[in-house]
């Protein structure tokens, strides 16, 4: 690193039952190259031994802090951690997750280089049985991003909308970003409601091709699981994007995130277990809403979205098989 004087950077680590990944997670973070950091713990709730890892870490490094707070899910445990939050950036690790040693001091420096308000790496996906320890300390490896360097926002969002890329993880952001932005509290796929807000308030983000991130892929992770009428969240959080998108006039935004909405909402269809009352009628709601944008997919989206809409509209199983038929003719077509 240069000899420049470093600025303080909170990374917030929100922790319930994990146990079993803590120490792991911890231990990458207090390894950082970059010393400057505050590192909040938030104890969210936990019933297992995660709050008695957390007070041994203390004990051991004077930059580390631990909020005890009731359950209250990742949502809340986030927004405990930027409530306390010093850094002039801030970065989150989910507490099963883990870093390469430079992954703040690369994020930094590109922010820093390119002036930007935002950094975004890659992601290296981790199964079970597969880590691998040394890959923490080694020359960290690297993936085909369509963009590397800095961009303005809207390039970024029209790049990595509908991707994986869209979570509060594996980025680092200036703090004041979130003046005015939390996590919303009580739903699931959170990421998804506030991603588009922050990354519309950049004027410039820096693009990292390096793996840098750890994402641990758990069997029992919410992906993995029957879906759930909680999971139709994601369609309120499309609906919330598309608003956005209306009100500040980003029309090429709007047309991916079409896209992207039609996707999730047949999924929604295809997969939301109807013998359940409730799923019928929350599911019927979304459906509503869905409706309600016709006309802007056609507008903004174009023919060929609009078509689709109409079909997702009148018959999801249809165009479940109408997707599957394409990416068996085109199987490297994307966003189908």
């Amino acid at each position: 690193m240069d000899a420049r004087p470093n600025e303080l950077i909170t990374i917030i680590i929100p922790v319930y039952n994990v146990q079993d990944f803590l120490e792991r997670c911890i231990d990458s973070v207090i390894n950082q190259t970059y010393r400057e950091l505050q590192i909040i713990l938030v104890n969210d709730g936990s019933t297992d031994g995660s709050l008695d890892i957390c007070k041994i870490y203390v004990m051991r490094d004077p930059r580390i802090e631990i909020h005890d707070k009731k359950n209250g899910g990742l949502s809340d445990a986030r927004n405990a951690g930027l409530a306390r939050a010093k850094g002039a950036y801030v970065a989150f690790v989910d507490s099963d997750d883990y870093i390469h040693r430079r992954y703040i001091e690369i994020m930094y420096d590109s922010i820093k280089r390119d002036r930007s308000d935002m950094c975004i790496c890659a992601f290296h996906f981790v199964y079970q049985g597969g880590e691998d320890p040394v890959a923490l300390s080694r020359q960290p490896d690297r993936c085909e991003f369509h963009l590397n360097g800095s961009h303005d926002s809207q390039t970024v969002m029209q790049t990595i909308s509908n991707t994986h890329l869209v979570m509060a993880c594996n980025k680092l952001c200036r703090i004041g970003l979130f003046n005015d932005i939390r996590f919303p509290i009580g739903r699931l796929h959170e990421d998804e409601f506030i991603l588009h807000r922050l990354i519309g308030s950049c004027n410039c983000i820096s693009m990292r091709p390096e793996k840098l991130y750890f994402y641990y892929q758990h069997p029992s992770s919410i992906m993995n699981l029957p879906y759930t009428a909680g999971r139709l969240d994601v369609l309120d959080a499309y609906a919330d994007r598309m608003d956005y998108y209306l009100k500040n006039r980003q029309h090429s935004l709007i047309k991916c995130t079409c896209l992207g909405y039609i996707r999730r909402y047949v999924e929604a269809c295809v997969r939301l277990p109807m013998n359940v009352a409730q799923n019928a009628l929350r599911l019927k709601e979304c459906a509503i809403k869905f409706r309600s944008y016709g006309k802007i997919m056609f507008k903004h989206g174009g023919l060929a979205i609009g078509l689709r809409f109409v079909l997702a509209a009148a018959s999801p199983g249809c165009y479940n098989r109408f997707s599957k038929c394409l990416k068996t003719l085109r199987p490297s077509t994307a966003g189908s």
